[in-house]
């Protein structure tokens, strides 16, 4: 009887085993997660470190709810793991970094800032088939032949041709001094701008270059209080403008400061003083009071970093999200297969519908013209450009 006893516990152990072996092969496997790398390459320290820090702040934030949202390649669970490059705003420092994430397995690079760094590494990242973003003003970024390349922000002719506008027939200016710095952003701007505004019917009364690393303006200043310009158009970097608004001020020069970068922040108008007074600015997106959307990252941002967000914040956080959209689109990280998923894709992001044309220009681009009244940016007009084809 023992012996039987046990015979028959082993029998029911074995068929207990077989039962559970057979519902565990009936049962979908558990997803596992597929890590993805990304990078992001921009300038966290230097002149443009401000803008670069806050792009990169925006950026964790966009990857953090991805990694939260329980999105899918093949059923695994995606999982984007970010590396971060510091290329401090120049060319050389932007190439090592478009060849470190070539070497390890990135499937796209976003942040790219400013327009040199864009332009010399772009070929690296064609090269290795990396889709690339930046929100480099000039032209030539998306015109190198280059189907990685992707830009979410209008490019220098069409902010020039905006902010002209605005200056000419919403300011009424008619005799503007233009400074720009020395640096490919700079120099473009300054011929968009100038060839804009004299189309216009305005003047240009003056016009100095100055070095992307100067503060000291004085010079040029005093030259455009005695030709008593109505406004003062500047194509450079955001903490250039800062220190240029700060000595107009100090020198009595009255007329409105007009600067190519987008200023619009806390950060501007702290850095300026009284001196950011009827300073005009742009900013990328479609900066709607109504976008409860754009409403809830602005909250989330200045919980999460006890500031508000930069300027190209929220482009940065598009540019991670519709990078997850294609990854998931094309069903693979393979840099390729996501670049082309890319050219198809149509994601409504913060910023506005992201749709790319054949250059990897936006299809419709937003952007909005603010200006400093009574110590608070406001916002005057929002424009929509449609590229079409």
């Amino acid at each position: 009887m023992e012996k039987q006893g046990k015979r028959s516990m082993v029998r029911l152990a074995m068929t207990a085993l077989l039962g559970w072996q057979l519902l565990a092969w009936q049962l979908p496997a558990a997803a596992a997660d597929k890590n993805v790398s990304i990078g992001f390459a921009g300038p966290l320290t230097g002149l443009s470190s401000a803008s670069g820090t806050s792009m990169l702040n925006a950026v964790k934030m966009a990857v953090d709810e991805i990694n939260g949202a329980d999105m899918r390649i093949g059923g695994d669970r995606l999982v984007l793991k970010l590396q971060v490059q510091d290329d401090k705003s120049n060319p050389r420092i932007a190439e090592i970094a478009a060849r470190y994430f070539a070497r390890n397995d990135t499937a796209g690079v976003v942040g790219i800032f400013n327009s040199a760094v864009a332009i010399s590494s772009s070929a690296i990242y064609q090269k290795a088939g990396i889709p690339h973003f930046a929100i480099s003003g000039t032209r030539r970024f998306t015109q190198q032949g280059h189907d990685s390349a992707f830009r979410l922000a209008a490019y220098d002719e069409q902010r020039a041709a905006v902010l002209a506008a605005y200056v000419a027939q919403e300011m009424h200016k008619s005799r503007i001094a233009i400074v720009h710095d020395d640096s490919v952003f700079g120099r473009d701007y300054k011929e968009k701008f100038e060839s804009a505004f004299t189309k216009l019917g305005g003047k240009i009364v003056s016009v100095n270059s100055v070095s992307a690393t100067t503060y000291d303006f004085n010079d040029i200043l005093k030259a455009i209080r005695v030709g008593k310009a109505d406004a003062v158009f500047f194509g450079g970097l955001g903490s250039q403008s800062a220190m240029l608004a700060q000595n107009m001020y100090r020198l009595g020069i009255e007329a409105p400061l007009v600067t190519a970068a987008s200023l619009v922040g806390p950060m501007y108008l702290q850095t300026a003083g009284p001196g950011a007074e009827g300073t005009v600015s742009i900013m990328p997106g479609a900066h709607q009071r109504k976008s409860k959307q754009l409403e809830a990252f602005e909250k989330n941002y200045q919980q999460r970093y006890n500031t508000a967000p930069g300027a190209y914040s929220a482009a940065a956080y598009d540019q991670v999200q519709v990078l997850a959209a294609a990854i998931v689109r094309a069903g693979s990280a393979s840099p390729r297969k996501v670049t082309a998923a890319l050219h198809a894709i149509k994601y409504n992001g913060l910023t506005g519908t992201i749709s790319f044309d054949v250059h990897g220009d936006l299809r419709d681009v937003s952007f909005s013209t603010y200006q400093v009244k009574n110590s608070v940016w406001t916002m005057y007009k929002q424009y929509h450009v449609g590229l079409g084809n």
